[in-house]
């Protein structure tokens, strides 16, 4: 199959956007390459550092110049280039406590010069959800907040911050994933709410950012009764074919959230979710890296190849998306200039703050705790000690257990309390036996727990935890 591919067979590859493991391309995926591969998607074992990222693109492109180079960087604390010392960049989440537009512009503007650097094309960011249930599992400080307007007007700049420093933004997770309890790495999330209701809460980022020229849109495995309640929206012509393309009039690539998460089937079911998207009105399949991707492209351009050869998938959907995504590879040629650095001190603003956090010079004690990392973040560096020791305080780090915390001032830094009861039930101990610490939140805020000293800081990438040492020291 790999001599001669046919028009049909390459109209299908062109969809396709396969992750793989290591720094290296696999020899499973050179032939793909080799005879037309549309896109890759790169994750954190792709990227350890930018030489070996830099290298692995010029590698892919060695076998196919024309392959759309796509990334999962959504800046904060989900990163795929910055998972060893925590992203340069700040959360989404602060950057909308902070409400400074022209700070989320150049946020993203450096973030999107540092991926074109790379050679990357296309970034599944922004996230475009608003949260409306405080606990949501899946979207917490990867949003811009829970204020409609404040997220439209943050993910309009994220947008043109990226496009401008030429890399197209693919906002996510159409129609809105917000206002969902379940996380759809597991499970399917319904939302039952009336269209208007909807449409004014959730559905308005994705149109602003629309009419700011995003170029693509990555769809949610989630199940929005008012626009289609018998089908997830990733495998919905409802939710794709009529409401995002013909009501909202985008116009660009759409994007199918990873096609093996547990809200579609999983990865057995992959074969039959490329289909269904592709169906429904998907441009670009993504997979998401994990287990046997071989045989997830293998049977998924099978499966595809049998329903073209059987009519039951037009062969002219499949010529669309490959113009649409040979359209976007070529817009995105000329950047801007790189933007000035952001100053740590920006940030700062955007914290919660109450009562006494402030240290002079000298030894602490530091305690650093957080629950299981989500599946879309993955486990990334976070904490304080580094940046502690960076203005001067010196640490020693200790479980929260231990029986020496009470030999120096406490810090306390911990993350997502309010997903976790036996973390939220350790931070109260330690809060009985230390009164005075100084404890920093540094996910999604757990409003449950309200310490006499704490920073909330929405967010623990690298950036945002030299700004909560900084603000400790006065500095």
């Amino acid at each position: 199959m790999f001599k001669s591919f046919s028009e049909v067979e390459s109209a299908i590859l062109k969809t396709f956007s396969p992750g793989f493991g290591g720094p290296t391309v696999p020899e499973w995926l050179k032939p793909w390459l080799e005879n037309g591969l549309g896109s890759v998607t790169l994750f954190a074992s792709n990227t350890p550092n930018f030489e070996t990222a830099q290298n692995l693109i010029a590698e892919l492109r060695s076998f196919n110049p024309e392959i759309l180079i796509a990334i999962d960087e959504e800046g904060g604390d989900v990163t795929r280039l910055f998972v060893r010392e925590g992203s340069r960049y700040p959360t989404p989440a602060l950057l909308g406590q902070c409400d400074d537009e022209d700070l989320t512009y150049r946020s993203y503007n450096s973030m999107g010069d540092v991926l074109r650097n790379l050679g990357i094309d296309i970034t599944y960011a922004p996230v475009a959800d608003v949260v409306a249930v405080q606990d949501n599992p899946i979207v917490g400080v990867r949003s811009f907040g829970m204020n409609t307007d404040v997220v439209s007007r943050h993910v309009r700049q994220a947008v043109r911050g990226l496009q401008d420093a030429g890399v197209s933004a693919c906002i996510k997770h159409f129609p809105g994933h917000g206002a969902v309890v379940e996380d759809s790495h597991h499970d399917l999330p319904f939302i039952k709410m009336a269209l208007n209701d909807y449409e004014s809460a959730h559905i308005g980022p994705f149109k602003d950012a629309i009419e700011a020229g995003a170029d693509a849109i990555m769809i949610g495995h989630l199940v929005a009764e008012a626009i289609d309640p018998n089908h997830p929206a990733s495998l919905s012509s409802k939710a794709i074919r009529d409401y995002l393309r013909n009501k909202l009039k985008f116009e660009g690539l759409v994007v199918t959230d990873a096609l093996d998460m547990g809200a579609i089937g999983g990865p057995s079911k992959i074969h039959e979710s490329a289909l269904k998207a592709l169906l429904a009105g998907a441009d670009l399949l993504c997979f998401s890296g994990m287990g046997d991707q071989s045989q997830f492209v293998l049977s998924s351009f099978d499966w595809i190849k049998a329903a073209v050869e059987n009519e039951d998938l037009p062969l002219e959907y499949l010529k669309n998306s490959s113009v649409l995504a040979s359209r976007l590879r070529d817009k995105r040629i000329n950047k801007s200039a790189p933007t000035a650095v952001i100053d740590f001190n920006e940030l700062i603003k955007g914290f919660e703050i109450s009562g006494v956090i402030d240290l002079p010079i000298g030894p602490v004690n530091l305690v650093e705790i957080g629950t299981k990392p989500t599946i879309a973040a993955g486990d990334v560096s976070w904490g304080m000690h580094r940046e502690l020791r960076a203005v001067g305080i010196s640490c020693e780090i200790h479980a929260s257990d231990a029986e020496s915390l009470s030999s120096k001032k406490l810090v306390v830094a911990f993350r997502d309390a309010y997903r976790d009861e036996p973390l939220l039930a350790t931070l109260n101990r330690l809060y009985e036996r230390f009164p005075d610490a100084i404890f920093l939140d540094m996910g999604w805020p757990t409003r449950e727990f309200s310490p006499q000293n704490l920073i909330r800081t929405f967010g623990s990438s690298a950036v945002i935890s030299m700004a909560a040492a900084r603000r400790i020291r006065g500095i």
